[in-house]
């Protein structure tokens, strides 16, 4: 009797088991089914909130000013003490070519902003500019992007939403920021400068992520020759509050990281870029076409100024006639005496020689 029963109860065991698995199965695949449906409707919704976000936002409103960009001007005297930044700068650490730096922040948390300067020999400014700057070549060597796309653009003036992973258990982390890109009239300096973009301006579109408030980014460089030969000189300046409440060595170990990691990883990758022949989207060509158009109007303004000075000089002179002040007659040139006269000389001083 007791093994008839503990053999029916073992059958009936099997078969809840079996049928467990079997309506997991079915729940895995149904729920796999809906996640995907979700994601790719999320996806469509997604498009259409950054899509009517942008309606209202313009670069002129929200973007890098002209008096922010005009600052770029004194990058010869940036580099020139860019090993000895000084105005509160401290040194963290020094590796071959590249030393760090941070400065405290004023306000009541302890923040700080960190400035990472160095040089490289081996690949071109361009490169180093194409490799940070293309959004979809960066989807492939940095790793910790969950998403990044430019939502609108306009010149050199770009809106990117930039959604990076954090160290487990904490969200991902979503930047709104814009970006210029600016290059000098000489061609040998060019600076990306990046500022946050405000909720309120820019809304978040999805609560799944930490809306980063803070954060300011700043890339200066320099060509050694120019944009297509090695060698190149660079200072990144940054500063990110990341919206968490973590110890503040763990922060500080992730900013201090972050800025070298970073670059060194960029540093791969252009050098990935000139090995390989890769086409990426250049990131200087409407900065230069911004250039020449600047040189352009100064050089018709210079002209413009010109020619009016010479139009008021002129008018001045005319004022002057009309008024009586004429210029003082030029002096007539002494006529030779004619022929006429001289023949009566000649007949004037013999008839004189006779009557003697």
């Amino acid at each position: 009797m007791f093994n008839r029963n503990w053999s029916s109860f073992l059958l009936r065991q099997a078969s809840l088991y079996h049928n467990f698995r079997q309506n997991w199965s079915r729940f895995r695949s149904r729920a796999v089914q809906y996640s995907y449906t979700l994601y790719r409707k999320d996806r469509r919704f997604t498009r259409f909130a950054i899509a009517a976000s942008t309606v209202g936002f313009t670069f002129r409103e929200y973007g890098i000013s002209g008096t922010r960009i005009a600052e770029c001007e004194n990058c010869e005297e940036e580099f020139a003490h860019r090993k000895s930044p000084g105005h509160g700068w401290e040194l963290l650490y020094e590796e071959k070519d590249m030393l760090a730096f941070r400065r405290r922040i004023e306000g009541p948390y302890e923040m700080y902003e960190y400035k990472c300067v160095g040089t490289y020999y081996d690949i071109s400014p361009r490169t180093f500019l194409d490799a940070q700057n293309d959004l979809k070549y960066r989807k492939e060597w940095d790793e910790n992007i969950v998403t990044i796309e430019v939502v609108k653009e306009e010149d050199e003036n770009e809106l990117i939403r930039w959604v990076s992973k954090f160290p487990y258990p904490m969200y991902p982390r979503e930047y709104v920021y814009v970006r210029r890109t600016w290059v000098s009239d000489n061609e040998k300096f060019a600076v990306i400068d990046s500022e946050s973009v405000q909720p309120e301006v820019f809304p978040s579109s999805s609560k799944s992520n930490v809306r980063v408030k803070s954060y300011s980014s700043r890339m200066s460089i320099r060509a050694h020759t120019n944009w297509e030969a090695h060698g190149v000189d660079y200072i990144l300046t940054y500063s990110d509050n990341p919206e968490a409440n973590i110890p503040r060595y763990v922060y500080n170990w992730m900013v201090n990281k972050g800025g070298p990691y970073f670059l060194k990883q960029v540093h791969k990758a252009a050098r990935e870029i000139e090995s390989s022949g890769r086409e990426v989207r250049s990131a200087t060509e409407k900065a230069l076409k911004t250039k020449n158009g600047r040189v352009y109007d100064r050089l018709a303004k210079e002209k413009e100024e010109k020619e009016k000075q010479q139009q008021e000089a002129e008018k001045a002179r005319s004022n002057q006639e009309n008024n009586g002040e004429k210029k003082p007659p030029k002096p007539q040139k002494v006529r030779p005496a004619s022929t006429a006269n001289s023949f009566v000389l000649q007949q004037e001083h013999v008839n004189y020689q006779r009557t003697a």
